[in-house]
């Protein structure tokens, strides 16, 4: 790996394994991504993006930009001319954003979903930290688009769009005249999402059709990758080899800070067979932690690790490793120690390592689905959903906002539905009589819908405060608007 820098920028280069020396392929990330908006802000990276695309053009064919949770990158492949006149474009972008298209660009966002990773590994992310850092990938929606402002953009850029938190990549050396006029600026310090209290440990619904689990890792941990992969193998060959009753389990890893990583691995089940899913990945990982894994499911982790590392594209799997390295103070380890640490796992390594994780853990499971999972002691797993059941707690008490006659009298018994006002927030309570909190403190995102509320939660819930459906319900609409800070609400498009 050989280190150098350009107008004050780090570049990273390492020899390509490629037969044509006349190309190379470059990678200007930034470490800034979803984790670092807010519900207000959300999608405001992915406009600058799409700002600095339409400026800088496709000057290489290969061009591909890409926003994900933890950085955003501007890559290219080309000639060393094209790779040299394609960065200074993008640098040139980053300093003088086209905000005069800030409206066509956004428009066209909002017709194609968000260019991120698979958002179904986000769903224990938000049941783990709710609208905040990673979380905030599951509420990603084509609308967010056309509630980003020229002063959001200019901000979010000034403070994260900068040579001090930029990092070149390159699969050779630097190009002669390579330049990278960016705006100065430090890298900025980014602050790691809290968990919710009292989801660790626990199973939880969530609005998707998959199953997930979700644990977390030090950011530099060889039992914790060796544990992820020897597990996605042993549920595919029961759910997907045996069975036949859900697709290949897929690895996500997320980086919370520097030390570290959330890890999730995914499936996707087939109609009427999540419970099914559920229960064999719950089951298989508390017989990895409790068996280990064997000496065989090691050996072939470590072939292959072997083979990621002598593939052709394998030196960008390092070099991306430094660039995490460089944007984020995580270890960074060459290949040869990468693969010497990974091939002196032990089967013991990977059972202290899910014994220490599993009283942490998050298990995500499609609504209408409900296991019966034991904790590794036998007792039942703690359900964490943020409904309470009327049937376990008592009605909160305050401000009784019930349905008006004519709807009541139109609605069956189980969709009439109340209001609790409290001094501390707002309570939705179903026709079953279970509730749902809406604290004001915990108030991430307010959209006005007509006389109406829609409330992004603490918890990433939606829930909709409805005037016209109870009586007084403008009173309770009052009641929110007082307590929401202007900033958490976004304004209607015919709003100034």
């Amino acid at each position: 790996m050989q280190r150098t820098s350009a107008d004050g920028v780090t570049v990273l280069w390492t020899p390509a394994r490629t037969p044509d020396p006349d190309l190379l392929t470059a990678e200007l990330s930034f470490g800034t991504g979803i984790q670092d908006e807010t519900a207000p802000t959300l999608g405001v990276t992915q406009v600058i993006a799409a700002l600095v695309r339409s400026e800088a053009g496709d000057r290489p064919h290969d061009v591909v930009i890409d926003v994900e949770e933890e950085r955003t990158s501007f890559a290219a492949h080309g000639t060393a001319e094209e790779i040299t006149d394609f960065l200074r474009a993008v640098c040139r972008a980053v300093s003088a954003l086209p905000l005069d298209r800030l409206g066509r660009t956004a428009r066209l966002l909002g017709i194609h979903d968000p260019a991120t990773r698979d958002h179904r590994g986000a769903v224990p992310l938000s049941a783990r930290y709710g609208p905040h850092g990673n979380g905030l990938a599951l509420q990603q929606d084509p609308g967010m688009y056309s509630w980003i402002t020229a002063d959001m953009v200019r901000a979010h850029a000034a403070a994260r769009f900068t040579r001090g938190n930029a990092v070149l990549a390159l699969d050779g050396p630097p190009p002669e005249g390579l330049t990278l006029p960016l705006p100065d600026g430090p890298r900025p310090r980014r602050t790691a999402p809290r968990p919710r209290p009292g989801v660790g440990g626990t199973w939880q619904h969530r609005p998707l059709d998959t199953v997930s689990l979700l644990f977390t890792s030090r950011a530099w941990e060889p039992a914790a990758v060796a544990a992820h992969l020897v597990l996605g193998r042993r549920v595919d060959r029961t759910t997907y080899g045996e069975r036949g009753i859900a697709d290949a389990a897929i690895e996500h890893w997320f980086l919370r800070d520097r030390s570290t990583l959330d890890r999730v691995l995914t499936l996707h089940p087939a109609d009427g067979h999540a419970e099914e899913a559920a229960h064999v990945l719950w089951r298989s990982t508390l017989d990895l932690a409790s068996g280990g894994p064997g000496q065989e499911e090691l050996d072939e982790f470590t072939a292959g690790v072997r083979e990621q590392l002598d593939a052709a594209d394998g030196h960008w799997r390092s070099l991306n490793r430094a660039v995490d390295a460089e944007h984020f103070g995580v270890p960074y380890c060459d290949d040869a120690t990468l693969l010497e640490a990974y091939a002196a796992v032990t089967p013991q390594d990977v059972r202290d390592f899910l014994q220490r994780v599993l009283p942490d853990a998050v298990l995500v499971v499609p609504h209408q689905t409900h296991p019966d999972l034991k904790t590794p002691r036998g007792t039942p797993l703690p359900n964490s959903d943020c409904w309470r059941l009327h049937a376990e707690h008592p009605p909160t008490q305050g401000t009784v906002f019930r349905m008006t006659p004519l709807r009541r009298a139109t609605s069956r018994r189980d969709e009439r539905g109340e209001y609790v006002l409290t001094p501390w927030g707002i309570v939705t309570r179903d026709g079953n009589q279970d509730e749902h909190d809406i604290r004001f403190d915990e108030i991430a995102l307010v959209l006005p819908d007509g006389p109406g509320r829609v409330v992004l939660t603490g918890c990433g819930c939606d829930m909709h405060v409805y005037p016209h459906q109870v009586r007084h319900g403008e009173r309770l609409v009052a009641a929110l608007d007082a307590a929401v800070p202007a900033h958490l609400v976004r304004p209607t498009p015919d709003t100034p």
